[in-house]
């Protein structure tokens, strides 16, 4: 991994350099040279962050599958049964870690930062159109097996 690549993925994880360098056991400072180029990547935080990565793209998929399944409603079946209207789910983005930690019991910062990334994504694409703390990620969508730690079965 370069040093453009580090800063990529680390802003497109929602992360500040002072949360990565931590999430990587590393000082602020290590970080901010191996962003700007000055220091090689190691090899172990690239490998950390490749996982975050990869932890994005299994929980945007999964999301935006379960967004997709929930968004279309057909509006009226009996009168107009070939125009389906277009219902996105309204999702929280929990502003906060300790929002995050207390709703969805999972007290991983990585996970809640994935999980903002991701949100902000499907917002960016449109598959969502509003965001309300007070919303909740309905039971049954697969993210809540990534939250309770059993990645193997997604």
């Amino acid at each position: 991994m370069n040093n453009l690549q580090l800063k990529a993925f680390r802003q497109g994880l929602g992360l500040t350099v002072a949360e990565a360098a931590e999430i990587a056991q590393v000082t602020k400072r290590s970080f901010q040279y191996w962003e700007a180029g000055k220091v090689p990547v190691p090899n172990d935080v690239a490998i950390t962050i490749d996982t975050m990565a990869s932890h994005y793209d299994l929980v945007l998929k999964k999301m935006l599958d379960d967004v997709e399944q929930a968004t279309w409603r057909n509006s009226d079946p009996d009168n107009y049964p070939d125009k389906p209207m277009r219902i996105s789910p309204t999702l929280p983005f929990y502003h906060s870690f300790d929002l995050f930690q207390m709703v969805t019991k999972c007290k991983n910062v990585v996970h809640w930062r994935i999980y903002q990334s991701v949100i902000s994504q499907l917002l960016l694409l449109g598959k969502i159109s509003k965001l309300d703390d007070d919303a909740k990620i309905p039971e049954d969508w697969e993210v809540w097996k990534w939250l309770k730690g059993h990645y193997d079965i997604m």
